[in-house]
């Protein structure tokens, strides 16, 4: 999430000074939101399961983390807004998905809805970090997979201990923070 709101920020930054437009606190925000759109599917998760992730795949990364279903969304902006809002939008989504795809998680359905397959980069299959450029799994492999290697409290052991993933969110985020400090919203 950190690392998401760090890149939002980061890329509305940068958008405003290749377009040179105004640096606003809307577009800004804008950026944060567009940044963190794929992630609204942890609420589906959180009603249905109480919980996010663990040992079971649930709702999140599974109903809006398909890259392709948002490039309808990304050509409606750009008609409605123009090319401003839709770089700004398109950007943030597809560093989330890339994000989501490196690390810890399981990949995403990038070819979705050609294909069921979720695919991860450096991973190996039991989803620790490597030097493997990508990896894949079928929907029934990934599930066994998950069963197998994932961790019913990944986000204690992420999130609230000095686990290097967290730490580099933060310190991205906190970066991120201070050069729009410089810029001067």
């Amino acid at each position: 999430m950190f690392l998401d709101l760090g890149l939002g920020i980061l890329i509305s930054i940068l958008i405003s000074k290749v377009m040179i437009i105004p640096l606003t606190l809307k577009f800004v925000a804008a950026g944060a939101l567009f940044s963190l759109a794929a992630d609204l599917d942890v609420f589906a998760e959180l009603a249905q399961r109480g919980r996010i992730g663990g040992r079971v795949q649930g709702h999140h990364r599974e109903l809006t983390h398909f890259p392709l279903t948002y490039l309808p969304v990304f050509i409606l902006i750009y008609f409605l807004f123009g090319k401003i809002w839709s770089a700004l939008f398109g950007l943030c989504v597809f560093l989330h998905f890339l994000h989501d795809s490196v690390g810890m998680g399981w990949g995403l359905k990038w070819w979705w809805p050609f294909s069921n397959k979720a695919y991860k980069f450096f991973s190996e299959k039991d989803g620790s970090f490597s030097s493997n450029i990508m990896v894949s799994w079928r929907p029934q492999e990934l599930k066994e997979t998950i069963a197998r290697h994932g961790d019913d409290h990944w986000l204690k052991n992420f999130y609230f201990k000095l686990h290097p993933i967290a730490v580099f969110e933060f310190i991205f985020f906190v970066v991120a923070i201070i050069v729009l400090l410089y810029f001067k919203v």
